[in-house]
């Protein structure tokens, strides 16, 4: 049993490492990916990527976005959804457009360069939450924007990775293929409208919040697992079914109770794991398109979010927070890239650059935030 040694060097480094991060006010998954770099291939070698490793951390993401949809606040979209849609809407159209030009100026494949635009088009609401909890302006205007913005961004890059998988990797019959994703898009309706709540209201008579997690991870696993039967991608699957239970009378038991499971052992593995994947960037060409990635997509979403913002009515001021707000790239990219390079839609050569540059992105969003909420 080898691979228990693995597993407790893995977590032990999340723990120590994410505390790190977070005591200097850097979000705990910066510190995972960087514990995953140092006990990995790139530097001290204890831990290499395996299949148990691999097998975790898929679990883990399908956790984390079950836990996303579970988060999400429909009544702050709602209530801000046509400008927070359209927002979203220009902070996915500008990243798009200028990393398929810049992935096919650095003689990227027509493919890969418009994966680069679909994986740099996410955003992380929960470091933006975090920053804007600790300045008590998450009920703010321009905070509810934000979260709302955050949350349609985020379906958006859902949607689009599952097309990328579905139309670069399924195969066959594009047309059955359309069908089936159709179909299942249906099924989720009703899911959400009216099945989860009569399954969650049955194991409720449990009166036991373990019962209750059991129901709501088999659903997330189902979910997820039909998302692929029908070529989409299983986040998203996941994803709809935090939402389907994020709706029901036990979201906050299933909550606590799968944050415990996933964030204590699937989570960090899956951010470990990222790190693990890493080759340091050595050569001063990988430097140079570490940096003017970084550059692009700070400057994408920014101006792109922000000047969203202001063509909505918004202050200077608030358009600027809004915008410093969505520059974080975060687990949503990172989930986005690790299933583009599963699924081979993205290839190994910058591999490393890529993760770098939605690490340095995680890192300098809060600190463009707290400027901008400061100013």
């Amino acid at each position: 049993m080898e691979y228990l040694g693995s597993i407790w060097m893995v977590l032990i480094a999340a723990l120590l490492f994410g505390y790190g991060a977070s005591r200097i006010g850097l979000p705990s998954v910066v510190g995972q990916i960087v514990a995953g770099i140092v006990i990995g291939p790139a530097l001290l070698n204890w831990v290499k990527p395996n299949e148990i490793l691999s097998v975790s951390a898929d679990l883990g993401i399908i956790l984390l976005m079950f836990l996303a949809g579970l988060e999400c606040d429909f009544k702050q979209v709602k209530k801000y959804l046509k400008s927070a849609t359209g927002i979203a809407v220009c902070g996915v159209v500008l990243p798009m457009l200028v990393f398929f030009g810049v992935g096919l100026l650095l003689r990227q494949g027509m493919v890969e360069a418009l994966f680069w635009g679909v994986i740099f088009s996410a955003t992380s609401v929960s470091i933006s939450v975090a920053v804007l909890q600790e300045y008590g302006k998450l009920q703010s205007v321009a905070g509810a924007v934000i979260l709302g913005a955050a949350v349609v961004d985020d379906i958006i890059s859902i949607v689009l990775l599952s097309l990328f998988t579905s139309f670069f990797t399924g195969g066959g019959n594009i047309a059955l293929v359309i069908g089936l994703q159709v179909v299942y898009l249906l099924f989720l309706f009703v899911m959400v409208k009216w099945v989860v709540p009569e399954i969650i209201k049955i194991g409720m008579y449990f009166h036991d919040d373990i019962a209750l997690a059991i129901i709501g991870i088999v659903l997330c696993f189902s979910l997820a697992e039909l998302a692929e039967v029908c070529h989409l991608s299983s986040v998203l699957g996941a994803f709809f079914a935090g939402i389907a239970v994020g709706f029901t009378p036990a979201r906050d038991q299933i909550e606590h109770s799968t944050n415990i499971i996933g964030y204590a052992l699937l989570i960090p593995i899956f951010f470990v794991s990222v790190g693990l994947e890493l080759k340091l960037v050595t050569s001063w060409r990988g430097l140079l398109i570490v940096l003017l990635l970084t550059v692009v997509a700070i400057l994408t979403k920014w101006v792109g979010c922000g000047l969203g913002a202001r063509l909505f009515g918004f202050t200077w001021n608030d358009s600027n927070v809004i915008g410093a707000g969505m520059v974080s790239r975060g687990e949503m990219a990172l989930i986005v890239a690790q299933v583009g390079i599963s699924s081979h839609l993205l290839s190994n050569n910058l591999y490393s650059e890529i993760i770098f540059v939605i690490i340095l992105t995680t890192i300098l969003s809060p600190i463009m935030l707290k400027w901008g909420l400061k100013k």
